[in-house]
């Protein structure tokens, strides 16, 4: 799946992805042409199985005072793999732009992979910019500290699972939010 997005001056968008594993190739080529446009992309990415993704983020900035958040957070079981490429290209005379891209993806399995490539390209100077980006396991202390406090191994990963998704479930709208939820209580760990 391919989508081209342009947004015109004063214009915001939400823009939820939800990925499960029936799609191979996702990518958006979005453009701030318009002075004040918004965009904020929150991807959730639940992989299972053989499941594989190429996902690519491409945001351009051209006028002033335009913003851009791009957050993907995956969760990848037995042998899922997710390759996430995103750019932001900040282009001269975008001056007061605040752009951010991030990538985060949580391993549960020793056979999935993950990578994360996130890229900032800068014409101006007037601007506010950053990325990140994480592929990592469930951390050990983490799990060893909660098993401490009582809990099991299934349900000590469980609850750091959820806890590392539900911070950007939250930004979802309600009812994808909630079949998001939903989704996840079936992750096996």
């Amino acid at each position: 799946m391919h989508k081209k997005i342009i947004l015109k001056k004063n214009q915001e968008l939400l823009l939820p992805v939800f990925w499960l594993g029936d799609e191979e190739q996702i990518s958006y080529d979005i453009l701030l042409s318009g002075e004040n446009s918004k965009i904020t992309l929150l991807a959730l990415l639940i992989g299972k199985k053989t499941d594989k993704l190429n996902i690519a983020t491409n945001i351009v900035h051209k006028k002033p005072n335009t913003h851009s958040k791009i957050i993907v957070k995956g969760a990848l079981n037995e042998n899922a793999f997710v390759n996430f490429d995103g750019l932001v290209r900040i282009e001269k005379g975008a001056k007061g732009t605040n752009a951010w891209l991030g990538a985060h993806i949580l391993l549960l399995s020793d056979k999935a992979k993950g990578r994360a490539v996130p890229s900032l390209e800068i014409l101006e100077n007037d601007i506010k910019a950053g990325h990140a980006a994480t592929v990592g396991r469930v951390n050990d202390l983490e799990l060893f500290y909660l098993m401490s406090r009582g809990l099991s191994k299934k349900a000590a990963r469980s609850l750091i699972v959820h806890g590392f998704l539900e911070s950007l479930i939250n930004e979802f709208p309600k009812d994808l939010s909630e079949k998001a939820r939903e989704k996840i209580k079936t992750i096996h760990q």
